[in-house]
């Protein structure tokens, strides 16, 4: 991992709400409940599979982070703005590969 690798992984690592609320908004989607069970919290490595990219002078951020639900697998995608001192969502999404791809809309404003 270079080292601007270690400070986007990082920077998420030690704001584990900024992924942790919106796994917890994707858990009370019913369409996601019905594909992937109970999405599990996610932890570190998961974020690993991921993807994070700072954009915007780093006021905006997108991330990919794999989850893991009682009945599969998918991709949380979340998309947010910082304001003030908080995080935004603009945009949370989860995909799905099999038995066929598919993607839930959880938030897009």
């Amino acid at each position: 991992m270079t080292g601007n690798a270690t400070f986007r992984y990082g920077s998420i690592f030690v704001q584990p709400n900024l992924v942790n609320n919106a796994l917890k908004k994707a858990n009370e989607n019913d369409r996601v409940k019905e594909k992937l069970g109970e999405l599990l919290p996610h932890d570190f490595f998961r974020l690993l599979e991921g993807e994070v990219q700072y954009l915007n002078d780093d006021n905006s951020v997108a991330i990919t982070v794999g989850v893991i639900g009682s009945k599969g697998r998918g991709k949380l995608d979340i998309l947010a703005k910082r304001k003030d001192k908080r995080w935004e969502y603009k945009k949370i999404t989860v995909r799905i590969k099999k038995p066929k791809k598919e993607m839930i809309k959880i938030l897009e404003k």
